[in-house]
């Protein structure tokens, strides 16, 4: 009985004691649970465990969020994620992840308010009004037809005085929500936008006799540059030296010059202007059916003594204005195989189903300069017909060729991540002036490098009348007949010309002496006419024939001249500086071979539908970080330099094909997916039938094995 009762106290004890543990581990869950909740509301941390960092914000990001000084407010007009259709709720997954990491690192300068315009009238009044737009979406059904709207903008207040709305925010991943936002930040922490001035000699279209519209309007008035840059006009037709608060200098296409405009810009640099030019050997207009052709272009005017190109030189540059093509594949091959037919050259062709389609066509003198070290193909280089190496020739290739992005400038970052350069348009050779032997021969206090090279397979010639690879031809056969010829005369020079890299961008910096030293300034047109009535007036007073009396006229007497109005009407108009012969400041040069890819209907896209060339994915870019680089802006260089890995699957090795094997290579390509596609089947398949095989014999050797023991 007395053990009966032991046993019953014990079980009780335990019971209670099982119970209090219990409570114990519930207690203190709860309290785990609890300073985690209230730990996580104010330490927030966010890890990235992705390698290219899709969810965290570029270097860009965070030293703009460091340099606010005021308050930042992010207006999210936003439905409810829910109700979003299932293809608009992985961007507001970007979008919110953004936001987010955002206001966590603005450090509490970022506020983030969330607005629903769908729950308030007022609200959706208020979005309206901002400039948010709504997403109108068409729901339809077997028995209904029905727009839903939804929202998702933004719009950003700075320092309650400022304001930039994006109407539409719908990211495709973090890269895109930080370069729609990044740059509209840096947009409302500018102070007083940058300065720039410009000279352009528009283009000649098609039908024109003389110059008429086609500039670079379109890149100068692009919403993210002007929002931040200014650009003044200051091609004055009577020469007039360039204002002392103008520090860069842009030409776009100069032809045409006078010895007064080259003094301007020969003063703007020895006072330590920066001049950027981008200069065409050849002006070629682009017709129907890819018509290339020459229209004059004359760098220096009727009666100029200086010339451009001696003037360049006496800086430090040599430019020859001669056409670059570039046979190398690759380079004339464009990244994105969805832009294939625009981004360069292309032509209609048909397919195997007689569908007609724009092919991409290998057009060496449109190309774009790759971030290669060609003195690792040197022995590629160097082989001969029959495929033996010469060394002394690749010896020669490794010391000579240099990679075609050399420069470390962050203008070229984000082109070097994206495997190549800007795309160029019948480019020209712009390149340091050299000695005997290839060695620079800069001037006295001036240094400079190349920033831009074609490949090693580079040929250069004086600009031809005709540059149309198919002749003017409009028959499938015919083009294919003209394009053969095209490309055979350009392979044979290949063969018989020495490999050459040409230099494209080139730039030198230093303290410039004049090139007019010891020679008079050029005067100004003004001054000319002046000068030209004033002897036309003396030569009418001190001509023998004039009647003497012939000044004598009926009616009062002149009033008397006054000597000091006499003096300062003799003076005049403007008193222009005196000549600066040495410079005092560094100056800056920068010249770019190329000014077609700049073009307004290259860039905007209007030749697309007959078969490119397209510039704006590229050149819109470029010219943006350019203008960064120049003022040395250095805010955007790592939002500009960031790109995702591309990961495509690429079942036939890009080529570049042209239209001669554009069949082959689709041919390649069923082949491959339909291998590809059997693989997956068979594959696994046979893998689980080896599998089961080899099971099946493993348990038998263990049956038989067990067996054997019993025995």
């Amino acid at each position: 009985m007395l053990h009966t009762n032991l046993n019953l106290r014990s079980s009780s004890s335990a019971q209670r004691g099982a119970a209090l543990a219990v409570v114990v581990h519930v207690v203190l869950l709860l309290a785990v649970l609890g300073q985690t909740v209230y730990l996580a509301s104010r330490h927030r941390v966010r890890v990235d465990l992705t390698s290219e960092q899709l969810w965290s914000s570029s270097e860009s990001t965070r030293t703009l969020l460091e340099k606010l000084d005021q308050r930042l407010v992010v207006e999210a007009y936003f439905s409810p994620q829910e109700k979003l259709p299932v293809t608009f709720r992985e961007s507001r997954k970007w979008a919110e992840s953004f936001l987010d990491e955002l206001v966590q690192l603005g450090k509490g300068k970022v506020v983030l308010q969330r607005f629903d315009p769908n729950a308030d009238d007022s609200v959706k009044k208020r979005a309206e009004r901002v400039g948010v737009k709504p997403l109108q979406l068409t729901n339809s059904s077997t028995t209904s037809l029905s727009v839903d709207v939804h929202w998702q903008g933004l719009r950003l207040v700075y320092g309650g005085g400022k304001q930039k709305v994006l109407s539409q925010f719908l990211p495709s991943s973090s890269f895109v929500a930080e370069a729609m936002l990044t740059p509209a930040v840096k947009e409302l922490v500018t102070v007083q936008r940058r300065k720039f001035g410009y000279m352009e000699w528009p283009v000649t279209a098609v039908g024109q006799q003389t110059p008429g519209g086609i500039g670079w309007n379109v890149l100068r008035s692009h919403e993210g540059i002007s929002k931040r840059y200014e650009f003044q006009n200051l091609k004055d037709e009577d020469g007039a030296l360039l204002p002392d608060d103008v520090d860069t200098l842009f030409l776009f296409r100069p032809k045409d010059l006078t010895d007064r405009q080259k003094y301007v810009l020969d003063q703007f640099v020895v006072r330590g202007g920066t001049l950027v030019a981008f200069v065409d050997a050849a002006e070629y207009a682009i017709g129907p059916q890819r018509t290339f052709s020459k229209i004059p272009l004359q760098l220096d005017a009727t009666g100029s003594k200086q010339p451009f190109l001696g003037q360049l030189l006496h800086y430090g540059i040599e430019w020859k204005p001669k056409l670059v093509a570039d046979m190398a594949q690759r380079a004339m091959s464009p990244r994105d195989p969805l832009q294939a037919p625009y981004e360069y050259f292309a032509a209609p062709q048909l397919d195997q189903f007689g569908r007609q389609r724009m092919v991409p066509i290998a057009y060496p003198y449109f190309f774009h300069p790759l971030p290669v070290d060609w003195k690792t193909s040197a022995s590629e280089l160097a082989k001969d017909a029959s495929g033996k190496v010469d060394e002394t020739a690749a010896a020669s290739f490794r010391e000579r060729f240099v990679a075609g992005m050399p420069s470390d400038e962050f203008l070229f970052q984000s082109f070097k991540n994206a495997g190549r350069g800007p795309g160029f348009y019948w480019p020209t050779w712009v390149g340091l002036r050299e000695k005997a032997g290839g060695k620079p021969d800069l001037p006295p206090d001036v240094e400079g490098r190349v920033h831009l090279w074609s490949s090693p397979a580079a040929l250069v010639e004086d600009p031809p009348q005709m540059v149309n690879p198919f002749g003017g031809a409009r028959d499938a056969i015919q083009r294919n007949t003209e394009y053969a010829k095209f490309a055979t005369k350009l392979r044979e020079r290949m063969g018989n010309e020495p490999r050459l890299q040409v230099p494209l961008m080139v730039e030198v910096k230093g303290k410039f002496s004049s090139v007019f030293a010891g020679q008079d300034r050029p005067k100004r047109p003004s001054e000319i006419k002046e000068e030209e009535a004033k002897k036309a007036e003396a030569a009418v007073v001190d001509d023998p024939n004039t009647p003497e009396d012939e000044s004598k006229q009926d009616g009062p007497p002149a009033p008397a001249k006054d000597d000091k109005k006499g003096k300062a009407a003799d003076k005049p108009a403007v008193q222009e500086p005196p000549m600066r012969t040495t410079g005092d400041r560094p100056g800056r040069i920068v010249v770019v071979g190329d000014a077609d890819f700049l073009r307004d209907d290259i860039v905007r896209g209007d030749l697309a539908q007959g078969g490119g060339p397209v510039s704006g994915s590229m050149a819109a870019p470029f010219f943006a970080q350019m203008l960064d680089w120049l003022a040395e802006d250095r805010d955007l260089v790592a939002l500009q330099s960031r790109s995702a890995t591309d990961r495509t699957l690429r079942f036939v090795a890009d080529t570049g094909a042209t239209a001669a094997d554009a069949r082959a290579t689709e041919k390649a390509l069923r082949d491959k997916t339909s291998m590809l596609r059997w693989s997956n089947v068979l594959l696994p398949t046979g893998l689980l039938t080896v599998l089961g095989f080899v099971v099946l014999i493993v348990r038998r050797a263990q049956k038989r094995s067990f067996l054997a023991s019993l025995r």
